[in-house]
């Protein structure tokens, strides 16, 4: 068997994996909120969703586009089981083109911040009241240093379905 190092930079040695666990969990702050615009939409009508995800700062996010990249490192989000549609992809902002210094390879980023969109379609049939619409993102957070191992992180928003005829 073959062990190569030269991909990983040094990091701090820990005694314990509980000690490893408590510490990656300290080396980046990341916050995650999801909310749909407009707040309110009619049954065949639809929205925006937006997923916003802010890193301490230098910390980066890697592109969703797999293409010219490494699959495992590219951002994914999945729904939960919920009563609406997508339009289509997501989409992101142009990502940045870098040489990341933790992998040491040209990757596709989001620095510090990112907001992702997806339009929704709401069903024509759906009954007016208020709906939850949660997933997951998944990603790993790199400083050009160091890689944190991938985080899946819980989100959920509330959108207001009302009859055809009511103000949005």
């Amino acid at each position: 068997m073959i062990v190569q190092f030269s991909l990983v930079p040094s990091l701090p040695a820990f005694q314990t994996f509980e000690e490893f666990s408590r510490s990656r969990n300290k080396l980046y702050n990341a916050e995650v909120w999801a909310m749909a615009e407009p707040v309110r939409a009619h049954p065949g009508g639809s929205f925006l969703l937006y997923l916003s995800v802010r890193l301490s700062p230098g910390w980066h996010i890697y592109s969703l586009d797999e293409k010219g990249g490494e699959e495992s490192l590219a951002t994914e989000i999945r729904f939960e089981e919920n009563d609406f549609r997508a339009n289509g992809p997501w989409v992101e902002p142009e990502p940045v083109i870098t040489l990341d210094g933790a992998l040491n390879k040209v990757v596709k980023v989001h620095e510090n911040a990112v907001q992702f969109s997806q339009e929704q379609s709401v069903p024509g049939n759906l009954k007016p009241g208020n709906y939850f619409i949660s997933g997951k993102i998944v990603f790993r957070a790199c400083d050009n240093k160091i890689c944190a191992l991938p985080k899946e992180t819980r989100f959920q928003t509330e959108i207001q379905i009302t009859q055809a005829g009511e103000p949005r």
